[in-house]
């Protein structure tokens, strides 16, 4: 979680001064370049590998991959105590910015964990189960533990992934083997001359040879905020190709402020992950992402400034003629933030053990709350403005609670009334009544896509109200 103060000048040692705004952003270096994967590809296979602490920086945490798309376990909340990593973080009035970083529960990330989820992402490819990580991109930067940090890098390397590699927070040293597995690493200029001894006096593309000359495999790709970035590619014949790349040319056009550059190299990491993976050369991936990059500086906050891929301009947008993150089939989202929920709904669909013919993903929108009496008809609406959100095959799924001697009621409006009544509430309601009789009624509605017709599953379990018994910690 970041904790921004911004303040007219950055202090300088032993100083206090006061600032003007104070906000707090989600953030984190892998969190952050995930989201902006996920935002600008539109898909759903960004994983996200990681760990927050059992408390609400870490709730919020999550629900930013509910919202954005990316896939994540569930289980990786650490319940020993040790809090959600934190980053203080201070933003002056030109947009530059200093930053502490407390990893907290980032540190209890382990080379098992990453092993553990890793195979499972890997052998699982497309959904199918086929086993191949070479379509894959792994990235990792140095906010978890480095061993960590390096059994992921090990991990893709063996399995034919391209592995990158942001090597911030700046390390002091870093481990002679990452350099052997890792195909391209993205550092800024001051995290470049730390991973090479001796550096003064050497320009950006005498170190980037250096760090060729120890391992590293495609290209090394310097940001240099502003002015954009330095792409040094190895030939085939162990030639050096230098080419300084900034945002499209269209992008550079009229007068746009930096407000806040919090984020903006994790922006053109997890971008540049994307049109790679599309299909692009490490150069037009970089122009696109510098691109990316520029967009993030004009919001304040990290993640919540990321573009999303409808918010794209057209050269930024991923031709039709390629195809990030590819598949072979078609994914569809089912709309909820529950990860149970999905995990059910993909057993009851995978009963003949075949597998699901499609990629089953999930996403939380923030839809209106919708009124009406006939709960199919709410059912059509929410599903067709889910439809305008995700734009591509979609269903939601709406359960109400209907009591026969009160027409229905609570009906879709279950949810506010247990909020607000109790259990108890709810069977005091038919206190006088004869009839105690009631249904659970769920509804699935699903639709292809945009404009197109929303087909309504309505399912019905008859029953009696009585009074609550067992835990009441999970509905009604």
């Amino acid at each position: 979680m970041d904790l921004n103060a911004y303040t007219p000048t950055l202090p300088t040692k032993g100083e206090t001064i006061l600032g003007t705004e104070f906000k707090t952003s989600l953030g984190g270096k892998g969190a952050n370049q995930a989201i902006a994967a996920a935002r600008i590809s539109n898909t759903s296979q960004i994983h996200m590998i990681y760990k927050v602490g059992d408390d609400a920086y870490g709730q919020q945490l999550m629900q930013s991959f509910d919202q954005a798309g990316v896939r994540y376990s569930s289980n990786d909340v650490v319940q020993d105590g040790n809090h959600t990593g934190i980053a203080a973080i201070t933003v002056d009035s030109a947009g530059e910015n200093t930053i502490v970083v407390v990893p907290g529960s980032n540190h209890d990330l382990t080379s098992d964990d990453v092993k553990n989820q890793l195979d499972k992402i890997l052998k699982s490819g497309d959904g199918s189960g086929s086993g191949s990580g070479s379509d894959s991109i792994i990235m990792t930067q140095l906010e978890i533990q480095h061993d960590v940090a390096l059994t992921a890098m090990k991990i893709g390397r063996s399995a034919g992934a391209l592995t990158i590699l942001n090597p911030a927070p700046a390390p002091e040293s870093l481990d002679a083997e990452f350099f052997d597995c890792v195909d391209i690493i993205i550092p800024n200029e001051t995290e470049l001359r730390k991973l090479v001894s001796n550096s003064e006096g050497k320009s950006n593309e005498e170190l980037a040879t250096e760090l060729f000359a120890k391992g590293i495999r495609k290209a090394v790709i310097i940001t240099l905020g502003e002015k954009g970035a330095m792409v040094v590619e190895k030939g085939s014949s162990n030639d050096v190709k230098v080419s300084l790349v900034s945002a499209p040319e269209e992008l550079q056009n009229g007068d746009h402020a930096v407000v806040d550059t919090v984020g903006a190299g994790d922006s053109f990491c997890g971008s540049l992950a994307v049109y790679l993976q599309s299909g692009l050369g490490s150069i037009d991936a970089a122009v696109k992402a510098c691109g990316v990059a520029g967009l993030s500086v004009r919001k304040m906050g990290a993640q919540n400034s990321y573009p999303t891929c409808h918010e794209l301009p057209d050269c930024l947008r991923i031709r039709s003629d390629h195809a990030p993150l590819k598949s072979s089939k078609t994914t569809m989202t089912f709309v909820t933030g529950n990860k149970k929920k999905l995990e059910e709904v993909q057993r009851i669909l995978s009963v003949d053990g075949g597998g699901l013919p499609f990629e089953l993903t999930n996403r939380k929108l923030d839809l209106p709350e919708l009124q009406g009496n006939d709960p199919a008809e709410i059912a059509i609406e929410k599903c067709k403005l889910a439809a305008e959100e995700i734009q591509g095959p979609v269903f939601t799924e709406d359960t109400s609670l209907c009591f026969n001697a009160l027409n229905g009621m609570p009906g879709v409006y279950i949810k506010w009334f247990l909020e607000k009544c109790g259990h108890d509430g709810l069977n005091r309601m038919l206190d006088g009544f004869e009839d105690r009789s009631a249904y659970a009624q769920t509804i699935i509605a699903f639709t292809t896509g945009v404009g197109e017709e929303v087909h309504v599953f309505d399912g019905r379990t008859d029953g009696n109200i009585v009074e609550a018994r067992g835990p009441l910690d999970f509905g009604w």
